[in-house]
């Protein structure tokens, strides 16, 4: 099974953010023991990388998401798939529709 791991997972265990530490640290175990898939978008790596400038040097910052890429996949989006995305209207998420897709 391959499941997308939205930002505010990663960010709910790097930033030691409450209630849904707890949560996210399960579903991130499950990807690091290959029991499930994960992937990332790659928009959420640089999203990552920028929110977390306040709790992290720009060196510790890669070396955190270094290590989320042991066990997340980098997903990237094709140029069709973003032209489809922006030309849906039933998706009332516009970054949902995009993951998604």
């Amino acid at each position: 099974m391959l499941v997308l791991i939205d930002t505010n997972v990663v960010l709910d265990i790097l930033a030691k953010r409450e209630p849904f530490y707890e949560s996210s640290y399960d579903v991130l175990s499950l990807c690091a023991s290959k029991k499930i898939n994960g992937c990332i978008a790659l928009h959420s790596i640089s999203n990552i990388f920028y929110i977390l400038r306040k709790n992290y040097s720009a060196k510790n910052r890669r070396h955190l998401l270094l290590g989320i890429l042991k066990f997340l996949q980098a997903a990237n989006a094709s140029h069709e798939n973003v032209l489809h995305t922006l030309e849906r209207n039933d998706f009332p998420d516009f970054e949902d529709c995009l993951h998604h897709f």
